[in-house]
């Protein structure tokens, strides 16, 4: 059996999705309210004299904390709304996507979920290691070994991805010669819906199927998975999130 076409298939995946990821900020959401693994690791690694590039950092989740333990943070942002939130954190902006970015190198580049619209992963970690001088950090989305979408993947497109994520990342590093170090977030959040058609609605968004084509099979397979708790459908699919690095 050969190998997948890893970069190929990361490309299909963005592609596929047509409009830009929301996965990021619903891993990242409450994320304040409850101990932070990756953040805490990553503290531990910066040093206070580092200059650190957040790429696509959004409303400063990493990029403020950073800012209190290094010397400088430059964010590349593409919205104006998050960038005037991190201005008012007093943190450096450079509006745009880094695809685009004109910047100095730094010694620490850092991306937490924004590499999800970037079609061309290669290109995209080529142009981290030539502005980063000491380090460079993925946090990358974990999917579920036994998930419902990766059985619904596989049937529908052959492949149980519904979305580029950790695993289709580590694998393009790998073939790119990185070989990266990983530190796994410990817990899965699991996802509950108030009723089947919710989950229904929940399994066609991620898996781009929002003209209804396949909702005969999503709903056996959904019925036949999820198992019902306190008046909720429980999914073994759930949020986590692991940070590449190296």
């Amino acid at each position: 059996m050969s190998e997948p076409d890893w970069a190929g298939l990361w490309r299909e995946l963005v592609e596929r999705s047509g409009r830009p990821d929301k996965a990021g900020e619903a891993l990242e959401r409450g994320k304040e309210k409850r101990p932070d693994l990756l953040l805490d690791f990553m503290l531990e690694k910066l040093q206070a004299a580092d200059t650190l590039l957040d790429i696509g950092a959004g409303s400063g989740r990493y990029a403020v904390p950073f800012a209190r333990k290094v010397k400088t943070v430059t964010a590349i942002e593409p919205s104006p709304a998050r960038a005037a939130v991190l201005r008012e954190n007093g943190i450096q902006v450079i509006e745009g996507r880094w695809e685009d970015a004109t910047v100095a190198p730094h010694d620490v580049a850092f991306c937490s979920h924004a590499m999800y619209t970037s079609a061309d992963l290669v290109a995209f970690v080529r142009k981290m290691e030539r502005h980063a001088r000491t380090l460079r950090c993925l946090v990358m989305r974990m999917p579920a070994h036994d998930g419902v979408l990766g059985e619904l993947s596989r049937r529908i497109y052959g492949h149980p991805h519904d979305s580029p994520n950790f695993w289709i990342g580590y694998h393009v590093l790998y073939e790119m010669g990185i070989y990266a170090h990983v530190v796994m977030e410990p817990a899965v959040r699991r996802w509950t819906d108030e009723s089947l058609d919710a989950a229904m609605s929940r399994a066609r968004r991620h898996l781009q199927l929002e003209d209804g084509s396949r909702d005969a099979l999503i709903r056996e397979t959904l019925a036949r998975r999820l198992t019902v708790q306190d008046g909720n459908y429980c999914w073994p699919d759930g949020m986590r999130s692991a940070l590449v690095w190296w």
